[in-house]
């Protein structure tokens, strides 16, 4: 007797809800979701599935074999939420806790860790998300910070400070105040900028 194996696309018997789950998990790695309304209900087999959904919404379209369902999510998320109010250039970490939020429209993607050389971007309100858009990585010379200045002058390297008028990182060409006038300056190192 011959044994005949038929072999069919995975995707003919895959679970819809794994695929959702899946699709919001690439983004949101941590989100739980807790329940997924389809409308009207979705056949248990089929060929095709796309998903038409904007991951920062917790609703949108399904199409399956060229039909369209709609697709609600219930989820928790957790995220980093300030404790206090945090100026621009502030330290995040130690005034930020995990908190588990119920998943909504979010207008940046929340950071799911808050390494000690991230900053605030702007300010960050008391009890507010900690997101891609209101952090940015610690800049090597912030504005109005006192910065040592190398001055290279054919054989000649004179050592100063200047105040930076903004913020910088390395490579970066920053203006300073240097004995009342504005110069251009490069970042090279943490505090230290140089005029050539």
């Amino acid at each position: 007797m011959k044994l005949i194996i038929f072999f069919l696309p995975l995707f003919l018997f895959a679970n819809i809800n794994q695929k959702i789950i899946s699709f919001y998990k690439k983004i949101y790695p941590n989100i739980e979701i807790k329940k997924i309304k389809i409308i009207p209900t979705p056949p248990k087999k089929y060929k095709t599935l796309k998903i038409l959904i904007n991951p920062k919404r917790t609703s949108g379209n399904i199409k399956i074999d060229g039909r369209y369902f709609y697709v609600r999510i219930k989820a928790l998320i957790p995220v980093f939420v300030t404790t206090e109010i945090i100026k621009p250039n502030e330290e995040i970490k130690e005034k930020a806790v995990l908190k588990k939020i119920p998943f909504r429209n979010f207008y940046a993607r929340p950071l799911y860790k808050i390494p000690s050389s991230l900053v605030a971007s702007k300010i960050i309100s008391k009890n507010a998300i900690i997101n891609v858009l209101n952090t940015k990585k610690m800049p090597l010379v912030t504005k109005n910070s006192l910065v040592s200045i190398i001055i290279k002058s054919k054989d000649i390297t004179i050592m100063s400070f200047a105040k930076a008028l903004e913020d910088g990182y390395k490579g970066d060409i920053i203006n300073i105040l240097f004995k009342n006038k504005v110069r251009e300056a490069k970042v090279i190192k943490k505090g230290v900028v140089e005029i050539e």
